[in-house]
């Protein structure tokens, strides 16, 4: 190969991996772990009101789903990636893992996780309001309670939340180039769950709920602020101690995340799943109880 085509290849590589579409959250596995784990915490009351606010709901085509479930509606607003309807900034809170910001530079006019968080569970929870806005906002908050709960979703190293941070796992097979974000996403929740499927919740998930119910027992409520708070801290003394690491820089080669780093990460990404579908479920038995 010639130097001038080596150098536009280089380019187009580039190119590629600068605008590679974002991870926006946890992995289909993930966010279905914290819906089934919800579903068997409800209350017979919030059980019905979710059964109800789920009948008729609607694809992003508008098309009939026949979704009836917390777990199976758990990745609808992934699925909304590419339409107008999507709102990416909702997935996340880009707070700073060096030093601190103000909220309202990493969260400009209320379009963040925990911000979006708090009004969508007042949409729910308000018996006026529209049947069909009541639907969605209900399939926002699941995901989004997933979401801020895993530590990439509330942290941010001037590296678009670990985007652009490549790493390999050491002695575990991923598909193609990884990056931080995106192992934290899926590859350390099949590692943490014990699982082949990346699509499917864990055999064991009525056990997990249970012992959901006494982690959130222990660590208590909390509100989206306090979830964000969480993560970041998890982030700044777990997934973002990596050999090598900068504030406010990319390293330049792939990081190899060890087996140390792995264990640590997998006993987060576990009791994050566990603890966002016990609040998940605790927050719904609440919004949705009668007045």
């Amino acid at each position: 190969m010639n130097m001038r085509k080596s150098n536009a290849l280089a380019v187009v590589l580039a190119l590629a991996w600068a605008y590679a579409p974002l991870a926006l959250a946890w992995g289909p596995q993930g966010h279905r772990t914290v819906g089934a784990i919800a579903d068997r915490l409800l209350t017979a009351q919030a059980h019905a009101a979710v059964t109800q606010l789920l009948s008729g709901d609607l694809d992003k085509f508008g098309n009939l789903s026949g979704r009836t479930t917390l777990e199976a509606v758990s990745v609808w607003a992934d699925e909304l990636y590419g339409t107008p309807s999507a709102h990416a900034t909702w997935h996340y809170d880009d707070v700073p893992i060096c030093g601190t910001q103000p909220k309202a530079r990493y969260c400009p006019d209320g379009q963040c996780n925990t911000e979006q968080l708090k009004r969508l569970i007042g949409v729910l929870a308000d018996r006026r309001a529209a049947p069909r806005d009541r639907n969605e906002a209900l399939k926002w908050v699941v995901h989004l309670v997933g979401d801020i709960h895993q530590p990439m979703h509330a942290s941010d190293n001037d590296d678009r939340g670990g985007n652009r941070v490549q790493v390999a796992l050491w002695g575990v097979r991923t598909r193609g180039r990884e990056n931080l974000h995106r192992a934290w996403d899926s590859d350390l929740v099949q590692l943490a769950l014990n699982t082949r499927n990346r699509q499917q919740t864990p055999d064991d998930i009525e056990a997990l709920a249970v012992e959901a119910r006494g982690l959130v027992n222990d660590a208590g409520q909390g509100s989206p602020d306090q979830w964000a708070f969480e993560s970041n801290n998890l982030a700044r003394n777990v997934a973002y101690h990596y050999p090598g690491v900068a504030c406010d820089s990319v390293p330049q080669n792939i990081v190899v995340l060890d087996n140390g780093y792995q264990s640590d990460a997998e006993q987060i990404v576990r009791e994050r799943l566990l603890l966002a579908g016990g609040r998940l479920a605790n927050l719904l038995n609440q919004a949705l109880a009668s007045r």
